[in-house]
């Protein structure tokens, strides 16, 4: 009977989650959504009480790796947002992905595969 409930209780999560125009946050962990312009949403939620350091070198690092995993070579943060969720903190970041020569420039552009192997031993 507990078994059940508890899966009952984990499909009624779901379908809650799943309801048009609802928008599930994560608990912890990552989202990545696809936008217009060919920008991508990258959010890192914490599952504990991780730093800000540690979750912006995290959603970066994911940043890295959504821009090798689309082919690109490197990506450009269009913006960051830091917050809080349920105490824990969080990260999102728009970016927007190339290949070859890259736009203007700036502090905000990043080759991704050097960001991605430069941040390895920070994030795992």
């Amino acid at each position: 009977m507990k078994k059940f409930i508890l899966t009952l209780a984990v499909m009624s999560l779901a379908a809650c989650t799943s309801l048009p125009g609802s928008s599930p946050q994560p608990l912890s962990g990552f989202t990545e959504e696809s936008m217009s312009g060919g920008r991508y949403r990258i959010a890192y939620t914490a599952q504990d009480e991780a730093s800000v350091r540690l979750v912006g070198d995290r959603a970066l690092a994911r940043a890295a790796q959504v821009t090798l995993d689309a082919g690109n070579e490197w990506f450009e943060i269009q913006s960051k947002v830091d917050g809080k969720l349920d105490g824990r903190n969080t990260q999102t970041l728009v970016i927007v992905m190339g290949k070859g020569e890259t736009l203007a420039g700036g502090p905000r552009q990043y080759d991704a595969k050097a960001t991605l192997a430069s941040l390895r031993d920070k994030v795992s």
